[in-house]
C-alpha cells in the first residue's frame, strides 16, 4: 500500500533509524523491561522483514501500543512511532493486529498515536501517518477522526511550509475517498475549507501540491451538501476559473472542471447561477473548442456547456438579477441602472414576504462584521433598496422593521465616494417616502 509517499517523511524515518538507542542503559534505569527491549531490538535492523514481525504479530502489536501509551523518552518515542508508521504499510497483518486491539479496548490502537499529535514535529508527523493508514483500513471512531482532521488543518495545511501542506492534502486525499470521512470532514468545513483554498491560492508554483489540493476538493463534491455550500459559502467559482485560465497542465484543468460538474449535478440551483454569473458559459465554450487528450475532460466540458446553455436560455432578466443577489457579489450589471427593469418586475420584489429586500438588508447589515463588505457590493445594494422604495413606499416600514435604517444613514460617512453617494440618495428617498 503506497500511502503518503513523501521524501520528507522518508528522510525523517531514515534519520531516526540510523541513530543508535541505548536499550541496555534504559533497561538498567527501568525505562524498559528486558523483554520489551529484546522484542524491539530483534527487528531494529530488519524492519523490512515482514516474516519476523508477523511471526508473533499479536505480541508485537500489543507491546508497541502499550509502550506508546506510557511515558517515554523522546528518542524511544520517535523510534517506536517510526517503526509503527513503516510496519502498518509494509505488513498488512501487523496493521490488522493493531486494529483488532479495539475489541478489548475501544481507545486502541488510536489513542496512543493521537496523543503524539500535540508533540514535536517528527513525532506528530509519524503519528499522523500511522493514523491515516489505520483510518483508511477501518472506519475509526468519530472523535479520533475529528482530532486528526483538526490537526491536519491547523498544524499542517495552515503551515507556511509546503512540505507540511502536502502531507495534509495527501492525508485528506486518502481518507475522503470514503463517504463516512467526507461527512465528518464537512462538519468542520468553516475552519477547514478556507485553509485548503489558501493552499490552492499559494501553490501556483507547485503543481503537484495544487493537484493534490484540487483532488481533495473534488472528493468533497461527491456529496450534495458540500457541493452546494462550497459554492454559496466558499465561493470557489472565481478561484477555479482563474486556475483553469492560467494552468498549462491538462490534469489540473480536468480536475477543476470535474469538480464544477459535480456541483452542477448535485447542487444545480446554486452552482449553475454562480457559473453563469462568472461567465462560465463563455469559458466552457472556449475550452470545448480546444484539443484535449483526456476523454473524460472532453465529456465533462460537453456536459457543463450543455447544462449552462440550457439554463441560460431559460433565464429571464429577473432570474439573472436574483442569481447575482444570491451570490452576494453584486456588481453594476445592466438591471441595476434600468428604470424599466424595476417597473417590469416590481411585484416580484414583494414576493415571499419581501425576500429580495431582506437579502439586500442583510448585505448592508453585514458591513458591521469583521472585514466589512466590498464597496461596490454596498453601493449596488443601496441603489437597489432605493429603487424598491420608489416602487413601493410601504417598503419603508419593512426597512424599519429590519433595523437597517441607521446602518444606511451611517454609510453616508463611508470612505468610498460611491457608497457615500448611494447612501445619501437612499436616505433621501427613505425620508421622502416615510409619510406616503
Amino acid at each position: 500500500m503506497e500511502i503518503l509517499s513523501k521524501f520528507y517523511l522518508d528522510e525523517i524515518q531514515n534519520n531516526i533509524r540510523v541513530r543508535p538507542i541505548p536499550w541496555d542503559g534504559y533497561i538498567r534505569i527501568n525505562l524498559l523491561t528486558p523483554e520489551d527491549a529484546v522484542l524491539i531490538k530483534s527487528i531494529e535492523k530488519q524492519v523490512k522483514d515482514k516474516k519476523l514481525v508477523e511471526g508473533d504479530v499479536i505480541t508485537f502489536s500489543a507491546t508497541l501500543v502499550r509502550l506508546l501509551s506510557g511515558a517515554l523518552r523522546e528518542d524511544v518515542a520517535k523510534y517506536l512511532l517510526g517503526l509503527a508508521s513503516e510496519l502498518v504499510i509494509e505488513s498488512p497483518k501487523f496493521a490488522d493486529s493493531l486494529l483488532q486491539l479495539s475489541l478489548t479496548d475501544e481507545s486502541f490502537p488510536y489513542e496512543p498515536f493521537v496523543k503524539f499529535l500535540d508533540t514535536n514535529e517528527h513525532q506528530f508527523l509519524l503519528a499522523a501517518k500511522t493514523l491515516v493508514v489505520l483510518f483508511s483500513l477501518k472506519k475509526a471512531p468519530s472523535k479520533y477522526v475529528d482530532t486528526l482532521f483538526t490537526f491536519l488543518s491547523k498544524k499542517l495545511a495552515a503551515s507556511p511550509q509546503q512540505n507540511f501542506q502536502d502531507i495534509a492534502v495527501q492525508s485528506y486525499g486518502v481518507l475522503l475517498r470514503t463517504k463516512w470521512y467526507r461527512a465528518l470532514f464537512w462538519e468542520g468545513a468553516k475552519e477547514r475549507v478556507p485553509v485548503l483554498l489558501n493552499v490552492l491560492k499559494g501553490s501556483r508554483n507547485n503543481l503537484q501540491l495544487q493537484y493534490n489540493t484540487l483532488l481533495v476538493l473534488w472528493l468533497i463534491t461527491f456529496e450534495a451538501k458540500p457541493s452546494a455550500e462550497i459554492i454559496t459559502e466558499f465561493d470557489i467559482v472565481p478561484l477555479y476559473f482563474d486556475i483553469i485560465k492560467n494552468s498549462v497542465k491538462e490534469k489540473i484543468i480536468r480536475l477543476s472542471i470535474a469538480t464544477l460538474v459535480n456541483t452542477v449535478t448535485l447542487a444545480p440551483s446554486k452552482a449553475i447561477n454562480s457559473l453563469l454569473l462568472n461567465s462560465g458559459l463563455t469559458l466552457s465554450k472556449t475550452l470545448s473548442e480546444r484539443k484535449w487528450a483526456d476523454e473524460e475532460l472532453v465529456d465533462d466540458l460537453e456536459k457543463l456547456t450543455t447544462t449552462l446553455q440550457e439554463a441560460f436560455n431559460s433565464m429571464t432578466t429577473f432570474d439573472e438579477y436574483k442569481a447575482e443577489l444570491d451570490s452576494k457579489h453584486l456588481r453594476w450589471s445592466p438591471p441595476h441602472r434600468l428604470e424599466t427593469f424595476w417597473k417590469e418586475h416590481a411585484e416580484k420584489f414583494k414576493e415571499h414576504d419581501w425576500k429580495v429586500l431582506k437579502q439586500l438588508a442583510n448585505i448592508i447589515a453585514s458591513n458591521n462584521d469583521e472585514g466589512g463588505v466590498d464597496p461596490v457590493v454596498l453601493a449596488v445594494a443601496l441603489n437597489d433598496i432605493s429603487h424598491i422604495i420608489t416602487e413601493f413606499p410601504e417598503a419603508v416600514k419593512v426597512i424599519e422593521r429590519l433595523g437597517i435604517k441607521v446602518n444606511i444613514m451611517e454609510l453616508m460617512n463611508h470612505p468610498n465616494a460611491e457608497v457615500k453617494y448611494e447612501a445619501l440618495k437612499t436616505t433621501q428617498n427613505f425620508i421622502a417616502h416615510t409619510f406616503k
